[in-house]
């Protein structure tokens, strides 16, 4: 369980203050005030406390840069590059990324 001085859910933006979210195998199973989401997690489920932080449960970053390789220089590599060589790269990566399939759902570590 992690819980924040501020919790920012939906398109809206609401803010609940001393927030919390609950992941239980991998999936959001409670957010909200950090009393009420303590008491389904229960107690034997580690918690993660950020008083000064702010949790923004479901938010996924999707972008990616297709354009930028693992090298050491990436930047350097991509402003060498012509549109020609760039475009193979980029394709390639992209075929990996979305290769990977499967549950996209976040994983617990």
């Amino acid at each position: 369980m992690l819980s924040a001085g501020r919790m920012v859910t939906g398109c809206g933006g609401r803010e609940t203050a001393d927030g919390a979210v609950f992941v239980d195998k991998g999936v959001i199973a409670a957010a909200g005030p950090r009393a009420a989401v303590e008491a389904q997690a229960g107690p034997a489920v580690p918690r993660l406390a950020f008083p000064e932080g702010t949790l923004l449960p479901g938010l996924i970053d999707t972008h990616v840069h297709l354009a930028l390789d693992a090298g050491p220089d990436p930047v350097k590599t991509l402003q060498a590059a012509t549109d020609t060589e760039l475009y193979p790269g980029m394709a390639e990566r992209a075929r990996r990324l979305l290769a990977t399939g499967g549950d996209h759902r976040a994983q617990p570590r």
